[in-house]
């Protein structure tokens, strides 16, 4: 009988999937579902949309045309409840999918920013296209922006604002630059091309309290105590798994869900790729979080053969 594959996502770990299943199965039913309206789009572009290098149009790799050449089922929807027993995924709105090998590809989300006033008005992350279009919205040349966090994400929306002609503060709780990755050369060389782009750095400081007017972002203050006039506040303060749908159906989940070399994870036909698996490092023989495009496009491709039946 054909084999019916369902794919929990839309990111690249999903699409690499999609693409290494049809690869090896070209009779098998595939149905992908996200909750995503934009579908299949470049997370990492989204820098480029921010400083204005890439329109937006160019964040969609795939044409109508690679859709239709896939033959895949794509559902709006979102899955909220798996019964691996039984083999069926519900969505939101009560339908039942049934399925005979499942990949779980939901990435990952911002850390929340848990300070007082997080809540107002021109407070961003940077998810998703929706994300950064809200920005893009409050992002007035001439203003003034507060951006925090320690890694690519945060450096990423500095330079993008920077570029659309705001005064950017940038927040850091370290010394300098993503020291758990970078040396102190390294570090130094960001941090120059950053003052070069006229962001200003604060080190070894946190945002204590987003200060509001009219429920509109007003500026900050530091923990240290200094105050900061902005219109817009961004962070970039991590990621973690979105791991609830696996923890509902029992998988073995640490901060990610647990995979082995094969992108299995511990019930039988069930996968996970992408930002959300945790993945053996074959160094260590640890289970360690990657949440780079390649790696994940790596891990859909070897999740989506294994799935056909390729180990």
């Amino acid at each position: 009988m054909m084999t019916r594959y369902v794919l929990i996502g839309m990111g690249v770990a999903a699409i690499s999937a999609l693409e290494s299943i049809r690869s090896v199965d070209d009779q098998g039913e595939i149905l992908v579902i996200s909750d995503d309206p934009y579908g299949y789009y470049s997370r990492p572009g989204l820098a480029y949309y921010l400083t204005g290098e890439l329109e937006e149009q160019l964040l969609f790799p795939y044409q109508k045309e690679d859709f239709l050449r896939l033959r895949a089922r794509f559902i709006r929807g979102q899955v909220v409840k798996v019964y691996p027993e039984e083999k069926q995924a519900a969505l939101e709105d009560g339908t039942f999918i049934r399925y005979d090998k499942l990949l779980i590809a939901t990435g990952a989300q911002a850390v929340p920013l848990r300070i007082p006033g997080a809540d107002l008005h021109g407070v961003h992350k940077l998810d998703h296209l929706t994300d950064a279009r809200a920005m893009l919205g409050n992002a007035r040349r001439g203003g003034t922006a507060i951006v925090t966090g320690g890694g690519i994400t945060a450096v990423e929306i500095a330079e993008g604002l920077a570029a659309r002609g705001m005064k950017v503060h940038y927040v850091m709780r370290s010394h300098r630059y993503w020291p758990s990755v970078l040396d102190e050369a390294e570090s130094e060389i960001v941090e120059s091309l950053l003052a070069r782009e006229n962001i200003q750095i604060y080190r070894k400081s946190e945002l204590a309290e987003i200060v509001g007017r009219n429920g509109r972002v007003a500026g900050a203050r530091l923990a240290d105590g200094r105050t900061l006039r902005a219109e817009l506040i961004a962070f970039a303060i991590g990621v973690t798994p979105r791991i609830a749908l696996a923890q509902q159906m029992g998988l073995r989940c640490e901060r990610g869900i647990l995979v082995n070399e094969c992108m299995e994870t511990s019930l039988a036909d069930i996968y996970a790729a992408g930002d959300v698996a945790q993945v053996i490092d074959p160094a260590s023989g640890k289970h360690l979080l990657d949440s780079l495009w390649g790696p994940a496009l790596e891990q859909g491709r070897t999740a989506g053969l294994n799935m056909a039946g390729r180990k």
